[in-house]
This record gives C-alpha cells, sequence and structure tokens, in this order.
C-alpha cells in the first residue's frame, strides 16, 4: 500500500467525505482517494514511526485567523470536503454552540491530519484572554507551534502572552503572517514588531516573500500587501509560489523565479536581499552552513536548498530562529507551505527534552523517555459528553496506553479503571484499542482524575509524577442560585462537571450569606458559563459580576482568647495567645509601594507549628493529642480566620501569624475542636483590632491601538480608568507616520475599572482596538473609594 494512502486511511463521518489529498506543490489536480469509512486515522498505528509524528498548536491573538487556518488545513489534508466558515458558524474545530454564535474559539478543539507521510495532531486555541488557561494546557503537552499575526496589526497583545507561555515551555515554533490580502498589511513591519515585542525565543527569520503587484507596493513600500497579494516567493528554494489556478487554494504551482524587466526585476531583487539576509543569519548561528558559506565565497546558488532546510531545521529545534512565513488564508493562500514548514522544522516527541517526572516519595528528578516501556501519561483537559460521560484527553509520553486497563493516578493515589479509548476529531471520536507514545488521545471511565493528573499502570510503584499544569487566580465574582429548591441538585451536579472541564473556573460558598460564588477569568468567561448552564438545562439566577477584593492589616497586634464553651452537654476549653504582623514581603513592588505581591494562600505566612516549651499543661498521660496534631489544629483555625475577612469577608493577604502560647487543660477539655475554635477566634479578635484595610486587584493591561486613536484611548486609561500609563510603545520606526501601524499602551489599571472595557474600546477605537490584562498584584483602595465599595457590597 502506498504510503500516503495507509497514512490518510480517512474515511469519515457522511458529513465529512475526504476530498483529494494534493501536494503543496502540485500543478494539476490529482484523481480522488477513497477509503472505506470504518478505517480511521489511528494514534495507535503500529507502522508509522514516532519520527513521523508532530503535536502541532494554532497559538494567536484573537481574531488572527486561527480557526480560519485550521479549517484550510483540514480540508487541505483530505478531513474535509469543503471549508468551512467562522462568520457562518460551519467550522470543525468551533463547535460549541456559544463558539459559533460569537464566531470566537472559547475552547481548545483537537484533530489529526495526515500531511506528506506525516501524522499531525492539531490543536486550535482560542485567541481571548478570558481562556488563557486553554491555551496553557494545551502548550503544556505540544511539541512545536505555529504563531499566527495579522499583518496589519503585527504582534498584538495576547499574542505576547501566548508567546511567553510557549517560552515557559521551550515550545519551538514557526510565525505566519496571515492576512496579507487586507488594505495596510505589511510584512516587513509585522517581522520588525516580532522582533521588538517577542523575545525569549530566537530570530525572527522570513523564509518567504510576499507577491504584490507594481502599483500597490508604490503605493505602500517594500513588503506590503494588500488587495493586490497573489502569492509568496520561497526564499529558500527561490521559486514563485500561485494559488490563482484554482478558487479552493488546492493547487499550488512553483515556479523558478527569474528576473526580467518592470515587476519581475523588483521581485527579484528584493527576493535576492530577502534570501542573502536569510543565508547570512543561518550561517552566523549554525557551524555547518558556516563552512558551506565560506566556500562559496559569496555566491548563495552555491548553497543547495537541502542545506537551508538542514540549518533551519537544526536552529528552529534549538530555539534559535524562528522561520516567518506569509499568506492570507481566508483568500486560501499560503496555508499548505505552512504546513510544510511543520513538517520540515518542528520536533516529532523524538526531538524535544525528555519530560522531567518527580518521585514522589524521594523528590528524585527522572527524565520520561519516549522509548520507556512503562506507561507515563499526562492528563490535560476534561470535557463532558452527554452520551459518553467524562472524557480525558491525555498525552503519552511512554509506553503504551491499551484500552481497558487499570490505571494509577500518581497525583491523587488513586486507582482508575479506563472504559475505552478514543481518537479525538474535535466534537468527533473513534474507538481505538490503543495509543503509542507521542499521541494524543481520549480515555473514557476515570472518575476522579483532573486536569494536570499524572497516570501510570497500575502495577507501577515508582511514583512518577509530571510537573502539573499551573492555573490562574480567578479575577472576577458572580453569584448564583438555583431557581427553586428542586433545582438546587442539578445546579450543584453541573458546577462540579463544568469545574472539573475549566480548572480556572472556581466555586465557593460564602459562609457568611450563604450565597455561591463563581469566579472566573473574565466577565466573557461568566458569561459563557450562565449561558452552558442554560443549554444543561439548569435554571438559575446569576447576581452582578462584582470584584474579588482582598483586605490586609497595617499594624501589629498580639491576643489571647480563652475558649470555655459547652455544646450538647460537652464542655471545651483551651487557651491560644498569638501575635499578628503586617508581612514585610522583599518582592514588594519598590516603585509601587502599595502594591502587594501574589503569593501561595494569599501572601499569607502562618507559623503554627509549636513545641513543648510553648504549650503549657501538655500532659504524658494517654488522650492529650500529640504537638503535630495540635500544630495542625492551630494551622487550620488561622487559616480558617484569614481566609474571611471581618470588612467584607473577602480573604486576608499578606500577614504574618505566629502563634506564641497554648494553654491546655485536661485531655477531655483541650480537643483538637477545641484549640482550632480557640485559634480562629484569638485570629478573628486581633484581625478586628487592627481595622483592615481593602485592597483591589491591580492588572497589567496591555492595548493595541492604530497610531492615530492612541491620544484618546491614553486619555481615558489616565483619567476614567484611574489607570498609570506604563509605557507607549510603536511597532516600529515608521509607526508614527503610518495610518496603518499600531501602537500599545502598557498600563496598570484596578480591576474594577475593566468592568465592561471591551465594549468601550470598540467605541473609541470603531472596533480596531485589542486588549489583553493579567493580575500584577493588590493594591491599597483609597478611603473615599473604599467607603463607596463597603456601601456597595453591604447595601447600607
Amino acid at each position: 500500500m502506498p504510503v500516503v494512502q495507509f497514512l490518510l486511511r480517512a474515511a469519515l463521518p457522511a458529513r465529512r467525505a475526504a476530498p483529494p489529498n494534493l501536494s503543496s506543490c502540485a500543478k494539476v489536480a490529482l484523481p480522488p482517494l477513497r477509503f472505506p469509512r470504518s478505517d480511521r486515522l489511528y494514534a495507535s498505528q503500529p507502522n508509522l514511526p514516532i519520527q513521523n509524528i508532530r503535536n502541532l498548536g494554532i497559538i494567536a491573538h484573537i481574531d488572527a485567523g486561527k480557526t480560519t487556518s485550521t479549517e484550510r488545513m483540514l480540508f487541505y489534508a483530505g478531513h474535509t470536503s469543503k471549508i468551512g466558515d467562522v462568520d457562518k458558524g460551519s467550522t470543525v474545530t468551533d463547535y460549541l454552540p456559544q463558539e459559533r454564535e460569537r464566531g470566537i474559539t472559547i475552547q481548545s478543539a483537537c484533530i489529526p491530519l495526515a500531511w506528506k507521510d506525516h501524522l499531525i495532531n492539531l490543536i486550535d486555541t482560542p485567541g481571548h484572554v478570558d481562556f488563557t488557561m486553554e491555551v496553557e494546557r494545551s502548550i503544556r503537552v505540544l511539541d512545536g507551534a505555529v504563531v499566527i499575526l495579522d499583518a496589519v496589526s503585527g504582534v498584538e497583545a495576547q499574542t505576547e502572552t501566548v508567546w511567553k507561555q510557549a517560552n515557559r515551555y521551550q515550545v519551538p515554533r514557526i510565525a505566519f503572517v496571515n492576512k496579507m490580502d487586507r488594505e495596510g498589511a505589511n510584512f516587513v513591519r509585522s517581522v520588525r514588531s516580532m522582533e521588538k515585542r517577542l523575545g525569549g525565543w530566537g530570530i525572527s527569520l522570513p523564509v518567504q516573500w510576499p507577491v504584490v503587484m507594481d502599483e500597490s507596493h508604490s503605493a505602500s513600500g517594500i513588503g506590503s500587501g494588500g488587495p493586490a497579494f497573489e502569492g509568496v516567493i520561497d526564499l529558500v528554494s527561490m521559486e514563485r509560489l500561485d494559488w490563482s489556478r484554482d478558487p479552493t487554494g488546492r493547487i499550488v504551482r512553483r515556479e523558478k523565479l527569474e528576473t526580467g524587466p518592470g515587476q519581475k526585476e523588483r521581485l527579484f531583487d528584493e527576493a535576492t536581499a530577502a534570501r542573502q539576509k536569510m543565508v547570512e543569519t543561518l550561517a552566523e548561528l549554525d557551524d555547518e552552513l558556516m563552512d558551506l558559506f565560506l566556500e562559496a565565497d559569496g555566491d548563495m546558488s552555491k548553497i543547495s536548498t537541502g542545506a537551508l532546510h538542514a540549518a533551519l531545521r537544526r536552529l528552529t529545534l534549538a530555539g534559535k530562529v524562528v522561520p516567518v512565513y506569509c499568506g492570507a488564508s481566508f483568500r486560501n493562500i499560503g496555508v499548505q507551505t505552512v504546513m510544510d514548514g511543520a513538517i520540515h522544522y518542528l520536533p516529532s516527541p523524538v526531538d524535544r527534552p525528555a519530560p522531567e517526572g518527580i518521585i514522589r516519595k524521594t523528590g528524585e528528578s527522572v527524565p520520561v523517555h519516549h522509548s520507556d516501556p512503562s506507561l507515563c501519561a499526562l492528563a490535560f483537559k476534561i470535557i463532558h459528553d452527554p452520551k459518553r460521560g467524562t472524557m480525558v484527553f491525555v498525552r503519552v509520553y511512554s509506553g503504551t496506553l491499551a484500552a481497558r486497563s487499570v490505571l494509577k493516578n500518581v497525583t491523587r493515589n488513586e486507582k482508575e479503571r479506563g472504559s475505552k479509548l478514543l481518537q479525538i476529531y474535535a466534537d468527533d471520536f473513534e474507538e481505538i484499542p490503543e495509543c503509542s507514545a507521542g499521541n494524543v488521545c481520549a480515555i473514557l471511565g476515570l472518575k476522579v482524575t483532573k486536569t494536570g493528573d499524572t497516570l501510570c499502570q497500575s502495577n507501577d510503584h515508582r511514583g512518577l509524577e509530571l510537573h502539573p499544569i499551573p492555573v490562574p487566580p480567578p479575577v472576577f465574582v458572580r453569584s448564583i442560585e438555583a431557581s427553586s429548591v428542586s433545582e438546587e441538585k442539578a445546579l450543584t451536579e453541573a458546577l462540579e462537571i463544568l469545574q472539573r472541564e475549566d480548572p480556572s473556573l472556581h466555586v465557593s460558598v460564602d459562609e457568611g450569606t450563604g450565597q455561591t460564588l463563581i469566579s472566573g477569568m473574565g466577565e466573557l468567561h461568566l458569561e459563557i458559563l450562565a449561558e452552558r448552564l442554560k443549554e444543561r438545562k439548569v435554571s438559575c439566577e446569576m447576581g452582578q459580576v462584582r470584584i474579588n477584593y482582598r483586605e490586609t492589616i497595617q499594624d501589629e497586634h498580639t491576643e489571647t482568647y480563652l475558649y470555655d464553651r459547652e455544646v450538647f452537654g460537652k464542655k471545651s476549653k483551651a487557651q491560644v495567645s498569638l501575635r499578628i504582623t503586617p508581612r514585610q514581603n522583599p518582592d514588594d513592588n519598590v516603585e509601587h509601594p502599595g502594591l502587594l505581591p501574589i503569593g501561595d494562600d494569599d501572601g499569607n505566612l502562618v507559623l503554627a507549628g509549636v513545641d513543648a516549651s510553648r504549650v503549657s499543661g501538655h500532659g504524658t498521660e494517654a488522650g492529650f493529642p500529640g504537638l503535630d496534631d495540635i500544630s495542625a489544629a492551630l494551622y487550620g483555625g488561622i487559616q480558617g480566620a484569614l481566609s474571611r475577612g471581618p470588612l467584607l469577608g473577602f480573604p486576608i493577604t499578606n500577614a504574618r501569624v505566629e502563634v506564641t502560647h497554648v494553654q491546655l487543660y485536661t485531655p477531655e477539655l483541650s480537643t483538637l475542636p477545641a484549640i482550632r475554635a480557640a485559634a480562629q477566634k484569638a485570629t478573628q479578635l486581633a484581625i478586628k483590632t487592627l481595622a483592615p484595610k481593602l485592597l483591589e486587584p491591580i492588572m497589567n493591561v496591555k492595548i493595541c491601538v492604530p497610531a492615530k486613536l492612541v491620544g484618546a484611548v491614553a486619555k481615558d486609561v489616565s483619567g476614567v480608568r484611574r489607570g498609570e500609563i506604563i509605557t507607549l510603545d510603536g511597532m516600529d520606526a515608521q509607526g508614527d507616520t503610518d495610518d496603518f501601524a499600531y501602537r500599545i499602551i502598557e498600563a496598570k489599571i484596578p480591576l474594577n475599572e475593566m468592568v465592561g472595557y471591551s465594549t468601550a474600546l470598540r467605541g473609541l477605537t470603531a472596533g480596531n482596538g485589542t486588549f489583553s490584562m493579567t493580575l500584577q498584584g493588590y493594591g491599597l483602595m483609597a478611603a473615599d473609594r473604599a467607603r463607596d465599595v463597603v456601601e456597595e457590597v453591604r447595601g447600607f
């Protein structure tokens, strides 16, 4: 069986019949390949070398063209017979009703593609800042990524965020400058914006050059695009690629680039100069190519295409360069070359460093090699299917995952039994017998596994755990309650499912009011949650969005409390003395002394460990709790008090609490609950005496706007939003004069002022402005503002 036919095995559901799968450099259409529907492209394919696997993610700012590009990849690989449209809600990877209604990606979707003897496990990720957790857990299991940029806007606010996420996991990447057919598109300016704003990983190196008509070029300058954008020049092979023969872009013609009068001469000169710069950059970074460069003695034509491909691959895998492509996905130009670039330059699982695992008993760090026969897999995503139940998406790093296996969840020290293995096709699934190392699949039947858990075979006693996936803290809060008592159970079950699916969603109960609170990453995040609850037929009511404030102390106080009560005829008695002080953290921001850093447990330091010198009345007779148990009870009581401040019930942050003395009486009186209650009451009294102050979340906001609108947006930030502008930067040296250049305003703004900002920014910029924000810390609230917040929350 031919290799391509063997790999495709692309029989799909009736709505996804396989069209011809054509080479990216085909000159004529090939006859369609037909396969039985029962054959699929299995992740367990035993004859597929692991070197031919690419776990690839599409990452970018919102509306850069991720899903549009993904649809073309699906079409050209033969997975679909028709190109889906985001505006019409007909895309494969955006299958949620909320995604199709809004035209944005909300959750990541995985789908395997066959392309040139390779298997690409493709993950399309969201671009909206509210769903950054989806990007985080996808990048965690990727081997390579394609970063997509808008050719007009260049690097936008969220582009920097996803770039830093890829840096954190050391993921090699290529870039695709999309929308070159838009008025004002400029390839050179986009690459410069990458050089200026995307640091920490490689040199942005163009490997293609845009083809535009002379008239458009003279108007917009070198590297420009626009409606006259026709195709690209491959700088490695010095060929012109033309997609005009087929409106679907399936047929690509390659012609050797030659000089000549008019446009040909201009294109040849520009491409030659760009290629020379590319070769010189590669030679500076790669010793093997430097030898060839010196042997060529300045004649670039002597350096073969193969040598350049090899050098680009070595340097891309090493993180020294980022090959940059260009095209226009909506017009079906340039997508196949990006897929070729993923095959040529991005790593297979073999090319990536082995992930580190930790043996829980010893703390020893152990590399997990793909050749290790012992199973080791990471659960990176969970979804709940109404028919199939909970599906856990896993990346297999070593060994083979078989269906109906008994597994051990190392993270939670629980045994799990998987019922079936599924190959993932976005919202479509196919049962498979096993999943080999380097691949991605879904498991049915797991009860306790959550995002970031490590799975191994049940008889594996090493206790090897992979590093978990970090979850960002929530910043927006809404109350939620069932419409009736009969709906409470349905609401609780639905929230449990959604919380397991989305780790960035937090559900808690306010002890004072009894309200159920849901916390998320932003307004849209919580809005989508409300819609998904309605979709599950859960009748509930949600309160207004409010901010997750904090409370803190600014002085120190010593408190002693004697707990002496009788409950249900049983008397309890214990006394705790403690000292509470503001925590002086060396990481406090010196330039902004009112800003408190974020830390684990809200930055608090609880010193509850006690020895015999700090405990009076502790006898050796039977019945007295041990010192370790006493310390744990003290810690629990103090943490309970810190979790709810006396001002508005928000958690206390940046407090240092030290237990100085514990007075016990008899074993019957001084029980652990009595000690815990004494510690909690002593902490509460101390905090109340100190009259805590309110803190408000301070956001690090990056706003990307057209250069001509910078003044209006900056005025709104510093005036209406109570923000502090930190930097105001142009994309390149031409940013002040180019009407199509974008500038980035970086500012620190209280989160309260960011509620509804997306709508306000659209009004200020006629829909051309975008922003992203991350939690930077908590700042002390002004007295007048604090009074307003107290009145707003209390209602009086």
